[in-house]
């Protein structure tokens, strides 16, 4: 034990529960043992007698424990741990005037004995036994308010998480929905009756533009208000981290049981032979006290570390618990047999120490409890950290996974349906043909985007699926399209560079169908730098605005964009690396 947990565990023996109800409570056993001088009542002959006196003056400990807790409640904290032993010695030394006076009271006779030396045996007891009393107590409502606080956050953050899976599930399921029931409700007509080609152009166009466009658009901005809400998540986990509910008692007893260890071997040894050694001094005189002591040491570490060793090899808890407390309890019997021989040998009475085979194994369980409970505390408030963290980056993550869901959406919708909308109004408008015709192609355009929307359409390879995106385009506009060869090498098996061709191809037809005069397109993919490609899509007319829209924006995002007027004409050009 070094330095900084000498005065860690001093704090706590000496802080806010240095004198509680526990210190009344959980020294009650010691009350009906010899080291209250019981065996100076009625000469030992009578235990009702002796039991009587004994509760008697585990009241009168209690009235000065309660005057010593009101003292401390007065002492400033720079002279609190001082008062405080100075406190639990004085309870000790005053204990056998207590019981003289309630044997008196009770009209018992009583023997005065080694007055002093009984003094001397409950200074050192009540001070040992307080202050571990006072750390365990300590101990324990730490470790609740830690427990609480663990368990607060662990189930905070599966919250959070529930939450974030929920609404990357809801997202795509409101999102693609919404947009497609719109669609079918918007087309119903057109696909159930015949319908004028003009008009039929119209009606897609005006999906794609009202419909499409818009929902595009409200996904791509809505990343503005995730801070917002993100931070309210984090501040709610921080509420619930500072304030958690009471743990249930169940849960918190298993969390200690779970981690109770061993005491500490040398520790543990040296506090017990401290505390008996006064009795042991006063009863048989210093010589045999000397001459005990070490073959006592000697038991008590060696039993100590066979529990260790033994209760290291139990897996169950419940089980190396009661290893454990057999283990001490057999070390104490250990010690009486050992110190009944010692003292028969040296021919003295071995009558008043068969109180070591059950005080031992309570002060080891303290001991082991006290140890354990600190090193809980510890393990539990690095959890608290670790479960903060990890909490902290699944947040990110599902950020991170909604975010790319969101924007996958935006840009199959602005990108994907939006164009394949105006390619299609395009189409059905230069077809001329009948009605029917016309009803039968928003009917086939609205199950396109239906597949489409559902991710049902196969997968294909970057080749098959811009040759298949040009050539729907070639077949609504007039359309130039020229692919350098080595395209298809630096596309083929990135998955990423292809999507971005994709979109940058159907941003650039799609605005030059908005915003063009109506004359020739041309669709150019060449290499780029750095391996890379480029994609430039020509059209006529001029700029609508010097600002780039939301398609160019994402784009932006992800390649070099550079949207400028050209001889007459309006030039999209798409570095992607």
């Amino acid at each position: 034990m070094n330095l900084v947990s000498t005065r860690r565990l001093l704090a706590r023996a000496t802080g806010r529960n240095a004198i509680t109800w526990w210190t009344w409570i959980i020294t009650f056993p010691f009350a009906m043992t010899v080291m209250s001088g019981l065996q100076y009542v009625d000469g030992g002959r009578s235990l009702g007698r002796a039991a009587a006196v004994a509760g008697i003056e585990h009241i009168g400990i209690g009235v000065l424990l309660a005057a010593a807790y009101g003292v401390l409640q007065l002492t400033p904290d720079r002279m609190r741990a001082v008062v405080a032993l100075l406190l639990f010695a004085a309870v000790g030394a005053a204990r056998p005037f207590v019981f003289l006076g309630s044997a008196a009271l009770l009209g018992i006779p009583v023997t005065v004995g080694e007055l002093g030396v009984r003094v001397a045996i409950n200074v050192v007891t009540c001070l040992s036994v307080f202050s571990l009393i006072a750390i365990g107590v300590d101990l324990v409502r730490d470790h609740r308010g830690v427990f609480r606080r663990l368990n607060a956050v662990r189930q905070a953050a599966e919250a959070d998480e529930l939450a974030a899976l929920g609404r990357i599930r809801n997202l795509r399921a409101v999102s693609v929905d919404a947009v497609l029931a719109r669609i079918e409700d918007a087309a119903a007509p057109a696909m159930l009756a015949g319908i004028e080609p003009a008009d039929a152009s119209r009606l897609l166009r005006s999906l794609a533009n009202d419909i499409v466009r818009p929902a595009s658009h409200e996904l791509y901005v809505a990343e503005e208000a995730q801070p917002a809400r993100q931070e309210a998540r984090a501040e709610s986990r921080a509420e619930a981290a500072a304030e958690p509910p009471a743990p249930g008692r169940i849960g918190w007893l298993r969390s200690v049981v779970s981690g109770i260890r061993p005491a500490p071997a040398l520790p543990t040894a040296v506090l017990f032979v401290g505390m008996v050694a006064p009795f042991a001094v006063g009863e048989y005189g210093i010589g045999v006290a000397l001459g005990q002591t070490p073959a006592s040491l000697i038991i008590l570490l060696l039993g100590n570390i066979a529990v260790a060793k033994l209760s290291s090899r139990v897996k169950r808890a419940g089980a190396r618990v009661a290893t454990v407390l057999t283990g001490y309890i057999a070390v104490g019997v250990l010690l009486t047999v050992e110190s009944a021989l010692f003292l028969r040998a040296a021919g003295y009475s071995t009558t008043l120490i068969a109180f070591q085979a059950f005080v031992y194994p309570v002060v080891a369980a303290a001991v082991a409890l006290v140890s354990s409970l600190s090193v809980r505390v510890r393990a539990d408030q690095s959890a608290i950290e670790e479960s903060m963290q990890a909490a902290v980056d699944a947040a990110a993550r599902a950020r991170a996974e909604y975010d790319h869901e969101r924007e996958g959406i935006a840009r199959l919708l602005h990108s994907g349906v939006q164009s394949e909308l105006i390619a299609s109004a395009l189409a059905v408008g230069m077809s001329g043909g009948t009605p029917a015709d016309a009803s039968a192609a928003v009917r086939d355009a609205v199950d396109r985007i239906r597949s489409e929307l559902r991710g049902s359409r196969p997968r294909t390879d970057a080749r098959t699926r811009i040759r298949m995106l040009a050539d729907s385009w070639r077949s609504a506009m007039t359309l130039d399209v020229r692919i350098d060869d080595e395209v298809w090498d630096r596309l083929d098996g990135d998955d990423r560079r292809c999507e971005a061709v994709v979109d940058a191809m159907s941003e650039g037809l799609a605005n030059a169908v908005r915003h063009g005069d109506g004359s020739p397109v041309t669709l150019e993919l060449d290499r780029g730098e750095d391996d890379g490609v480029l994609v430039l899509v020509t059209s006529g007319g001029e700029l609508a605005s010097p600002g780039a829209g939301i398609g160019l924006k994402d784009l932006a995002g992800r390649a070099e964009v550079a949207l400028r007027e050209r001889a007459g004409g309006v030039e999209l050009a798409v570095a992607i690396r």
